[in-house]
C-alpha cells in the first residue's frame, strides 16, 4: 500500500508541475523541434550513381589460371586507381564538371581533390564460377554528389578513365612481350649469322622501333574492360537520413522540455501547496484559502506576450538553416556508416 501511495503522490506532483509549467515546456519543445526539423530539412541531398565495368578474360578457362589472373587484375586496378585519382586527372575532372565551386572560389584546389577522392569508391565484385571463391570479374565505380545527373556523368567519366588506362597498360604489356620475343630471336640469330645478315638487321630495326618513346603499339594483351551498366541518375538521395534526424529532434525536444521544467521548478522558491509550506516550517498551518480566479486586468495584447517567443523561435530556425544549408561535411558526418 505504501508503494501505491508513493506512486500516487508522484503522479499528483507531476501533474501539478505540468499545470504550472506547461507553457514553458511547450515553448521549449516547440523551439527545439523547430530547430531540429529545420536542420534536417535544410541539409543538402546527396545522390550516388554507379557504373559497372565488366572484366573479360580472353582465352582463359582453367580455374587456377583464372585465380592467378584475378590476383594480377586487382594489382592492375590499384595501379590504374593511382592514375585515375591523381591530382592532375581529378583537377581536370573538377574543371570539366564544375565540382565544388565554393571551395575552388577560395583557391582550395587541394581540398577539392581530397574531397573528390572521398567521393569516389571502387568496389570489386563477382565470383569464380564453380568454386564460390571470390575473384574479380567486374568492378563498380561509384560517385556521390548533390546533383543526380552530375553524379551519373562523373561516374561514367571515371569508368571511361579506367578503360582508357587499362588499354594503355595492355598495349605496354604487348610491346614488352613482343620486345622480349624479338630479343630472344636476335640472340639466336647471332649464334648463327653475322651482325650484317639481313634478318639480323631487320630484328635490330624492329627492336629499335619498339624501344622508341613513340613506338607503334603492339596488339594489346591481358584482360579487357568494358562498361556493362552505365551510371544513371539516382531517383532518390542516399543521404542525409532525414527521418532519423527528425526522430532524434523529437527526442531532444522532449528531453529539453523536461529539463527546462525540472530546472524551473527547482529555481522557484515559492510555495504551491500546503504540504510545501508544512515541509518548510514547523509552524502549524491552521487553514488555507483556495485560489480565487479574478477577472484579468491585463490590457496588453496577446501578441506582445508572444513576441519574445516568436523572436527566439525565428532565431533558432535561422541559425539551424544557416548551419545546415549546403553543408555537405555535416551530411558525411551524420551519415557515417551508410555512405
Amino acid at each position: 500500500m505504501s508503494d501505491l501511495a508513493h506512486d500516487g503522490s508522484v503522479i499528483v506532483w507531476a501533474l501539478a508541475v505540468w499545470r504550472r509549467r506547461q507553457r514553458l515546456a511547450a515553448m521549449v519543445f516547440g523551439a527545439v523541434l523547430a530547430g531540429g526539423t529545420t536542420f534536417a530539412i535544410s541539409l543538402p541531398d546527396i545522390y550516388r550513381s554507379t557504373a559497372t565495368v565488366l572484366v573479360e578474360h580472353p582465352g582463359v578457362a582453367d580455374g587456377v589460371a583464372r585465380s592467378v589472373i584475378a590476383g594480377e587484375l586487382e594489382t592492375r586496378l590499384n595501379t590504374i586507381g593511382q592514375a585515375v585519382l591523381s591530382q592532375t586527372r581529378l583537377t581536370a575532372l573538377m574543371n570539366r564538371f564544375d565540382l565544388h565551386p565554393e571551395l575552388r572560389a577560395r583557391g582550395a584546389d587541394d581540398a577539392v581533390v581530397e574531397q573528390l577522392r572521398r567521393d569516389i569508391q571502387v568496389k570489386l565484385t563477382g565470383t569464380e564460377p564453380g568454386t564460390g571463391r571470390s575473384t574479380t570479374v567486374a568492378f563498380s565505380v561509384n560517385f556521390r554528389w548533390r546533383n543526380p545527373e552530375t553524379a551519373a556523368r562523373v561516374a561514367n567519366a571515371l569508368a571511361s578513365f579506367y578503360i582508357e588506362e587499362n588499354v594503355k597498360i595492355r598495349e605496354r604489356q604487348g610491346n614488352a612481350a613482343r620486345l622480349t620475343r624479338l630479343r630472344q630471336e636476335l640472340a639466336q640469330m647471332h649464334e648463327i649469322y653475322s651482325s650484317h645478315y639481313p634478318d639480323v638487321l631487320r630484328l635490330k630495326a624492329e627492336i629499335a622501333a619498339l624501344e622508341h618513346p613513340v613506338a607503334k603499339a603492339s596488339p594489346a594483351v591481358g584482360e579487357e574492360f568494358r562498361i556493362l551498366d552505365p551510371a544513371l541518375p539516382a531517383r532518390y538521395p542516399m543521404a542525409p537520413p532525414r527521418v532519423r534526424l527528425i526522430l532524434v529532434g523529437i527526442g531532444l525536444a522532449l528531453g529539453a522540455a523536461a529539463a527546462a521544467t525540472v530546472l524551473a521548478e527547482r529555481l522557484d522558491g515559492s510555495f504551491h501547496a500546503v504540504d510545501d509550506l508544512r515541509a518548510f516550517t514547523k509552524v502549524t498551518v491552521l487553514a488555507s484559502i483556495p485560489h480565487v480566479a479574478a477577472a484579468s486586468t491585463d490590457s496588453h495584447p496577446l501578441w506582445l506576450t508572444a513576441a519574445p517567443f516568436a523572436g527566439c523561435l525565428a532565431l533558432v530556425v535561422l541559425v539551424s538553416y544557416r548551419l545546415a544549408s549546403g553543408n555537405e561535411q555535416l551530411v558525411w558526418l551524420l551519415s557515417r556508416g551508410t555512405l
